[in-house]
């Protein structure tokens, strides 16, 4: 029982992302474990999202939890542990649990809704997507250091995009539909949090008054001619000004 309890407490112990971690690794063994038993077919029918979502409801989540290859599964964990690390010492870990769950529901959703009866769904990209296109609003300006060289986030953040949009661009890349969604997530929750840009009105300029020209007037006399070239009128005038001050 002491080693149920440790295990327990040390999960418990664990942050948001490396439960995750731990259960997509987790899930990735057993999958790769059902091809000795024949029954990675069925394994994908019953976890992964597709058309047949009112027979497995569960899939709008559990989709997310599985990757078929290792370097799908690793780059998956590496964008994860970044995106995590990087808002949550900012905002709190919250905001990255809610950003990867509604990112996974939302892009799933759009998937279904473009894609046909003969595509499924798997990966976390969409909760990913999520996160990252977040934390591109928040702090674009982010170094990060790749082997020996620095470089800002919203640079990465272009390329993953761009990447994104040549997918998008391919036939019957119906995956990129859940990062559609993810991005959306991701961007609302942002600008609902700090709020739309306001666009910028040029200030417009300020017209003279027949009195501030007036007094202009004195004292360019003054600055050419002295204070003795005044007229009594302008003299007076002049003192009335320094009054009001």
């Amino acid at each position: 029982m002491r080693i149920f309890d440790r295990i327990n407490f040390d999960i418990s112990n664990l942050n948001f992302a490396q439960k995750i971690a731990i259960a997509n690794v987790f899930v990735f063994l057993i999958y790769r474990l059902s091809f000795l038993f024949k029954l990675d077919g069925d394994f994908l029918d019953l976890f992964s999202l597709s058309s047949n979502l009112v027979y497995n409801p569960w899939s709008i989540i559990t989709h997310a939890f599985i990757h078929q290859g290792i370097f799908d599964l690793i780059f998956m964990l590496i964008l994860l542990f970044f995106s995590y690390n990087s808002i949550s010492n900012l905002l709190g870990e919250k905001i990255t649990i809610y950003l990867f769950f509604v990112g996974i529901i939302l892009g799933s959703i759009i998937f279904l809704f473009f894609s046909n009866s003969q595509n499924i769904l798997i990966g976390a990209s969409a909760g990913i997507s999520s996160l990252l296109i977040f934390l591109f609003f928040l702090s674009p300006n982010m170094e990060l250091r790749l082997f020996r060289f620095n470089i800002k986030f919203k640079y990465l953040m272009s390329l993953i995009l761009f990447t994104d949009f040549l997918r998008f661009l391919s036939p019957g890349e119906f995956g990129i539909y859940s990062h559609i969604g993810g991005y959306l997530v991701g961007t609302f929750y942002y600008f609902s949090i700090y709020g739309f840009p306001k666009k910028y009105k040029k200030p417009k300029p300020v017209k003279q008054t027949n009195k501030q020209k007036e007094i202009d007037n004195i004292l360019d006399k003054i600055s050419k001619r002295g204070y003795d070239s005044l007229t009594s009128k302008e003299k007076d005038f002049l003192f009335r000004q320094k009054d009001k001050k």
